[in-house]
This record gives C-alpha cells, structure tokens and sequence, in this order.
C-alpha cells in the first residue's frame, strides 16, 4: 500500500483483490468514509487510528482469527456497517453476537441488520470478557482525558509562556529518559527519601512559576486591551471624521453636478449661449478643483496625525510590554534558582549516599550492590578516575611551562645586565679560558 499519502480528500477507497498483508500509509486519508479490503492477506486490523469518518468497512476474505481484532473496532464511533465473511474467526460459534455485543453502534454485519436480541444475547453470554475491556478502555480514556486536558490548557497557559508547570509534567520529562536517575533509587530508602522530597519541592516551585506567569498574563492582558481599544478608538474616531469630510464632499460634488446637468440642457434648449456655457462650466471646475484639493488636504492632515499618534503609542507600548516581560522573567527566573539549588543537592545527597554504599560494600562482603547500581557505579568511578588524571596532567604541564619560561627569563636577564655594561671585567678563570 503506497502512494496513497496525497488523496487527503478521498471518501471511498478499494483495495480487494490486491494480495495486501498488512493496513498501512492511511494516516492522511482522514476522510475515508468507506473502506474494503476483500479478498486479501490481512491477519491484523491496525493502522486506521486517523479514520475517524469511517462507516463502513468490508475486510471479508483474509486471515484475520484472531477475536480481539474486533476490540480494535471499538475505536470508531461512526462505523455502521461491517463484513469479516470467509475469515477464520467469522467461521467460529457465536461470532455475529460478539460482533453485536462488542461493536454496540454496528447496525449492519456482514449486510444484515444486527437484531436488539443478538445483541442481548451477546452481552450475556461474553457479559465477563466485556466488562474487562470496559474497564479496561475507561482507564485508557481517563488517561486519554488527562492528556488532552494538559494539551488544551497548555494551548492557553502558552500566551503566559508557563505551559504545563501546573502539573508535574515537567518533572516527568527530566526523568522520563534517565535510567541511570532510575538506576540511583535502588541504592535504598534514604535516597528514595531524597527523591520524593525533591520530587515534591520540584513540583511545588513549578506550580509557583506557573501562578506567577498567570499573573504576569492577566497584567499584560490589561495592558494590551487597554492598548488596543485606545488604537481602535483613534481610528474609529479618524474614519468617522473622514466621513464627514467625504459625505460634505459628496454632498457639493452632488450640486454641481445636478447644476452642470441643468446647464447642458439648457445648451440642448438653446436657452443659454455657448460662451455663457463655457464660463460657467469654467467656474463649477475651478470650484471642484479646490473642492478636490481641500478634501484631499484634510484627509491626508487626518491620516498623518493618526499614523503619528499610533507609532508613538506603539513604540511607548512596546517599551511598556518589554517592562512587563522582563519583569515576568527576573520572578520566574528568580524561582527556577530556587530549583537548580534543589536539584544540585539532590545529586550531593545521592553522591554521598552512592559513596556510602560503596564504602560500605568495601568493608562488609554482605552487602550486595543491587545490579542495575554496578554499572553506574563503575562508570562512576571510571569517568572520576579519568577525570583526575587529566586534571593532573594538565596541571603537571602548566607547571612544567611556567618553570621552563621562568628560567628562560632568568637567563635572559642576566645576559641583558652582562652586555649592559660597556667595562666588563674578567677574573683569573675566565683569562685562562
């Protein structure tokens, strides 16, 4: 199944006969209606999460025997009409009233209407199988919920830039990928202490960043509406005033021309002369002329007033927002020291406990390093080890440096005070040489 990923608007889609083995690439087709694999090589019913649309769908003629492929269908609220005909499992007792049971908004199987009493039928007799997956779905979709909860009030609390800090997501994701943070709880009950404690205090200072954001929102919300009504409100005022100009234009643009139109039918008539025409039409052009140009004057005075009013409000309400920003962030950062101290004594506290159990271990065979700690520990030590020998190697060559450049400098002072002095006197050795 390929190439499929473009047909986004696609409602109706066959695949029978196509030898498929497995449902995939249907991500994108999120408008599929109706769907049918007859007659192919499927064992599996996966991969149609997206089909939210779906309401009808034939897989008839596969391999699929497997009954819980059944449960996978429950996903889709709009399904309507189902055909598993000619699969192993359709040829099992009691197939079509697990169907009925399970499937309870399913109206057609295999083309045939499900009757109340099939499905009563069914519910009796799986009654157990039923309540489990209940039971079990409810929890899935209670976590489901508590997921897209944490997603749509982050969605919100993203214009306090303070996302998820109401909840211990955050502490989650530290730790979600740290085996080796996992790995150090196995040293006993005085770092699992440790953890909580940290756990708590973590979550308890993240929820203070986001009490502390939602503020900092509501006095910026004040300040942005306030901002924008204040520009809405000069602008409304402007176009209204410009209407007035314009409808004042309108109104003079409207006699002169009812008075040209006068005039030409009076030309038509023969009631004026040509000349008297002409001077007159002159006069009405001089006045729309000037008409024209005041108008424009007092609507360009009116527009350049207001874009001069509206870039300095911007410009101070942009001084005024960074304020406020900056202000958001010298708090929070103010309690996330707070939380990189917690954290830094939670490793002291574990390092020092880690070291205990290593002494400990040392000096007393009968105490077992859990197997998941071995590893860390030895790393530990390793990454220690390696760690002071460079730091000693490095410090040996700064040293060995400093000595060689220092008797260097010695040497070179005393040939520059030697060759300073013009009278240079031998002794009795020196002669000799």
């Amino acid at each position: 199944m390929e190439n499929l990923q473009t047909l986004v608007t696609l409602r109706e889609l066959d695949l029978s006969f196509n030898k498929i083995s497995k449902i995939e690439n249907l991500e994108t087709l999120v408008n599929l209606e109706k769907l049918s694999f007859y007659e192919n090589l499927i064992e599996t019913i996966e991969n149609m999460e997206n089909l939210k649309k779906l309401s009808v769908f034939s897989i008839g003629k596969n391999k699929i025997s497997d009954w819980e492929n059944i449960h996978y269908l429950r996903k889709f609220s709009k399904l309507s009409s189902l055909n598993m005909a000619h699969n192993p499992c359709a040829e099992e007792d009691n197939f079509r009233v697990f169907i009925a049971a399970f499937l309870p908004k399913l109206v057609y199987y295999e083309y045939i209407r499900l009757e109340e009493a099939e499905r009563e039928e069914g519910i009796e007799l799986f009654e157990r199988q039923l309540n489990n997956l209940q039971k079990i779905e409810d929890e899935e979709n209670a976590k489901v919920a508590i997921i897209e909860k944490e997603r749509a009030d982050a969605e919100v609390h993203s214009l306090s830039f303070v996302e998820y800090l109401n909840t211990r997501h955050l502490f989650d994701e530290m730790f979600q990928e740290d085996i080796e943070g996992k790995a150090l709880l196995e040293i006993g009950e005085e770092v699992k202490e440790f953890y909580v404690e940290y756990e708590e205090q973590f979550i308890h200072f993240c929820k203070q960043v986001f009490q502390v954001g939602q503020k900092h929102y509501v006095v910026r919300k004040e300040e942005v509406d306030q901002f924008l009504n204040t520009v809405e409100s000069a602008k409304k005022q402007n176009q209204e005033e410009s209407i007035e100009h314009m409808e004042r234009f309108m109104e003079r643009k409207g006699t002169i021309f009812q008075e040209i139109r006068y005039l030409q039918h009076q030309l038509d008539n023969e009631r004026i002369e040509e000349l008297e025409y002409n001077d007159t039409i002159d006069m009405y052009a001089e006045e729309f002329t000037g008409l024209i140009h005041d108008t424009w004057k007092k609507l360009m005075k009116m527009e350049l007033q207001l874009y001069e009013q509206v870039d300095e409000v911007n410009q101070n309400f942009g001084h005024t927002l960074n304020d406020l920003i900056n202000g958001f962030l010298e708090e929070s950062q103010g309690i996330f020291s707070i939380i990189r101290a917690l954290e830094v004594t939670y490793a002291e506290n574990v390092g020092d406990a880690a070291g205990r159990l290593l002494t400990n271990a040392n000096l007393n065979e009968e105490i077992v390093i859990p197997e998941a700690l071995v590893d860390i520990l030895a790393k530990t030590w390793l990454e220690n080890f390696n760690t002071g020998l460079i730091k000693d190697e490095i410090k040996r060559n700064r040293y060995k440096l400093l000595e060689i450049n220092h008797f260097l400098d010695i040497q070179r002072e005393e040939f520059e005070e030697l060759t300073a002095d013009n009278t240079i006197v031998l002794d009795a050795d020196e002669l000799e040489i």
